[in-house]
């Protein structure tokens, strides 16, 4: 395996935004029918759809470590070369919910704020969501975004399980463990909080990832 690194494709990333939009605008009619009767049932989808999102990419990063940090005590082992491959493809499909949503949101202004749709503890909202004493206002596209996109950001939950479940990497996963504090800034920073700050720390996280994912293959 060589040093040089494999980054999630942004032409990979564009391609598959392009098509989950498409995918949203066309359930806008019936997304905006249902913002009068169920805007409550909506702020919950969305409020839920960040922090999946969210939860999600942080999960991913660690994953990533620990299937490379395997492959660092077994060069070349063929299961954890596909494993790592896989973490590569599950990084683009995370990429493109989190890029792809972050145009739909923004910070409320002093007139939404009112109208805000509060959700669980943690108020959120819709037109206007409150996340952890920040108002954020979300387009009907970003609501639809995240109605039409909120099952398969759960798969890609589910996926990530998976691996951290995969048996070969116990080793790896309790040596991270040990040496890792019980809360870094990232996790902090992806636990929900308000604004953009969650998904701008989650960004960063995955931007950091791709540097250090080595290139599959031989060489």
């Amino acid at each position: 395996m060589s040093t040089s690194t494999l980054p999630v494709s942004t032409d990979t990333v564009v391609g598959m935004i392009n098509d989950m939009r498409i995918a949203a605008e066309q359930s806008l009619a019936s997304v905006q029918a249902s913002m009068q009767s169920k805007a409550d049932a909506l702020a919950r989808v969305v409020a839920a759809y960040r922090s999946l999102v969210a939860n999600t990419g942080a999960r991913l990063v660690r994953a990533q470590v620990m299937v490379i940090q395997a492959l660092a005590a077994k060069p070349g082992d063929p299961a954890l070369t596909a494993l790592l491959k896989r973490t590569v493809e599950l990084l683009t499909v995370w990429t493109a919910h989190a890029r792809g949503y972050t145009a739909y949101e923004r910070p409320a202004s002093d007139a939404e704020r009112p109208q805000a749709i509060r959700v669980g503890v943690a108020p959120a909202v819709i037109i206007v969501i409150a996340i952890a004493g920040a108002v954020i206002a979300v387009s009907v596209t970003g609501v639809a975004w995240a109605v039409v996109h909120y099952k398969q950001a759960q798969t890609l939950s589910d996926e990530v399980a998976l691996i951290e479940k995969n048996p070969s990497l116990a080793d790896a996963l309790a040596k991270l463990n040990q040496t890792a504090p019980s809360s870094s800034p990232i996790d902090d920073a992806l636990k929900g909080g308000g604004g953009w700050g969650w998904l701008l720390a989650a960004l960063g996280v995955a931007g950091a990832a791709f540097f250090i994912v080595p290139k599959l293959g031989k060489g």
